[in-house]
């Protein structure tokens, strides 16, 4: 940033905070590492001086359906209501193209509403892309700054095995539309900027804001003992998974990988925290190993009680399959075990490997490789010393680079360059 604009934007933020409407799929009190994400970097937004407004497209009624406008951390959070016959048959009842279509034109309705009431210099929308393809088409219309966040792209969200499909096929055009026609594009991970470069992108509106974490509420703490009396573990050392289980995240996987470990002598315990599609395969894989004295499935957890169990394990593992998708994006529950100082354990697939500097901050394995996950767990959980010390690096490098407060200020770039564009 040139010193011209950077006195500009100081001068700016001194008048008035830049206003800032973030466009989103959905978000808190939803769960998910999208909604936390963009909880904490608007928080973050909010404390730094800028001025940021919230719209949640209609889809959050259906994961939240007493969604309603709320103001979190002094930022007010609004909803894209749907309403009428035709809309609520298209968004409830899941129909294809039709329901596409439907949450683009009310997003781009509430939006044009919204900044009518209150104008704002930038409008940020965050994939998927109809929410893009929304706020672009009101970009445009008021002639806002447009700035589109990638945090996965959308084509790699269905059946791998249907790449070839003319979904597929629609969904790759529509991103490609969304990204070369904003004035700046972020993307949370370097191999997504790469991708959006091969795609023909202009480098030159590319930014990159990774994952971070809220070094306020993830900090080291001591074991919980009342709560590792109750979950009946802590004598041995301790492996835990948390997270959603999906697919590609490999809890099943894990399930079967720690019998194997355990088969080759180690003496450990596996803590799974979390739920989603892959339960019941997750359950069928503790029967099939007869891990039930070993394997504890906790489930779904408050999220105010999700430090308690972090804080009785000690490796933390993330299994994730190789895919596109896992290749491409940046898991968040990494960097909060590193925020905690925990010792890390994840598969080599890209989007962790971002993360993790292999012996440094973490070990990584080979994604499905039951034998190197066999030999890197065991290097944890013979040598304490060893994965102590991983932990604290992993921490140090979290409120080094990490921490929220500091990626929060990388928007400044980002922003100026989209008013520039736009000018």
């Amino acid at each position: 940033m040139n010193p011209q604009t950077i006195r500009e934007i100081g001068q700016m933020r001194k008048s008035r905070p830049l206003r800032v409407l973030h466009v989103l799929d959905h978000s808190w009190p939803v769960h998910s590492g999208y909604s936390f994400r963009s909880l904490h970097l608007i928080a973050a937004q909010q404390h730094m001086g800028l001025q940021p407004l919230v719209l949640t497209g209609p889809l959050q009624s259906v994961d939240d359906p007493q969604a309603s406008d709320v103001v979190l951390d002094g930022v007010a959070y609004n909803r894209t209501p749907y309403s009428g016959l035709l809309s609520q048959w298209a968004i409830t009842r899941r129909r294809p193209i039709l329901r596409e279509m439907m949450v683009v034109r009310l997003l781009n309705q509430r939006i044009l509403k919204l900044i009518a009431e209150h104008p704002v210099d930038i409008i940020h929308a965050h994939s998927p892309v109809l929410c893009g393809l929304a706020a672009l088409q009101a970009a445009r219309s008021t002639h806002t700054a447009f700035v589109y966040e990638l945090r996965a792209f959308w084509e790699d969200a269905g059946d791998p095995s249907k790449a070839k499909s003319l979904r597929y096929w629609l969904s790759r055009r529509m991103e490609d539309y969304v990204v070369q026609r904003a004035n700046a594009v972020v993307g949370i991970a370097q191999s997504i900027l790469k991708d959006l470069e091969a795609r023909k992108a202009d480098p030159k509106k590319l930014f990159h804001v990774p994952n971070g974490v809220d070094i306020r509420k993830f900090s080291p703490a001591a074991r919980d003992a009342a709560l590792a009396d109750e979950l009946g573990v802590g004598k041995v050392p301790v492996l835990g998974f948390i997270g959603s289980f999906y697919h590609w995240e490999g809890a099943a996987w894990l399930v079967r990988a720690i019998g194997e470990l355990r088969r080759r002598g180690a003496v450990c315990e596996l803590l799974l925290i979390g739920d989603g599609e892959e339960m019941p395969a997750v359950r069928a894989a503790v029967r099939e190993q007869q891990a039930q004295d070993f394997v504890h499935v906790i489930g779904k957890v408050p999220h105010e009680q999700v430090e308690r169990y972090y804080s009785v394990i000690d490796v933390l593992v993330y299994p994730r399959h190789r895919s596109r998708l896992t290749e491409l994006v940046t898991p968040l529950k990494p960097l909060e075990a590193m925020a905690l100082g925990k010792a890390v354990l994840g598969s080599d697939v890209g989007g962790i490997r971002e993360l993790i500097n292999m012996e440094q901050t973490g070990l990584l394995f080979r994604a499905d490789d039951v034998d190197d996950f066999c030999r890197q767990a065991g290097r944890l959980l013979d040598y304490p010393v060893f994965r102590e010390a991983l932990g604290a690096s992993a921490r140090e490098l979290v409120l080094r680079e990490k921490d929220w407060a500091i990626l929060a200020e990388r928007y400044i770039n980002v922003y100026d360059a989209a008013l520039q564009d736009v000018r």
